[in-house]
């Protein structure tokens, strides 16, 4: 079941914000993601951080993308905020590994 949800999570922020993901790892991050797992990882972590700092860990999978899709509409701000969360999810890449 948790397979599941993290399935449903990783593929909406993925068809949301994606494009704008893959612009900034490609444009800052690209020599510290070279997977599908690791680009996956990414995406789930975003999630889980809204899910904790906007939503008080209590969104669905719904609320998560609704405010993706907001954020989205302004496209500064968006690449902004997602840069940061990359870098946070990056940093926790590194933290779990050592």
């Amino acid at each position: 079941m948790k397979a599941q949800y993290r399935r449903k999570l990783i593929d909406g922020v993925e068809s949301v914000v994606g494009d704008i993901v893959n612009e900034i790892i490609d444009k800052y991050y690209s020599d510290k993601v070279e997977t599908d797992v690791e680009y996956e990882r990414i995406l789930y972590s975003i999630a889980r951080q809204i899910k904790q700092e906007v939503f008080a860990n209590k969104a669905t999978i719904n609320d998560v993308i609704n405010y993706l899709a907001k954020l989205r509409n302004k496209r500064s701000v968006a690449k902004l905020v997602l840069s940061y969360m990359i870098a946070r999810a990056l940093e926790e890449n590194v933290s779990s590994e050592l």
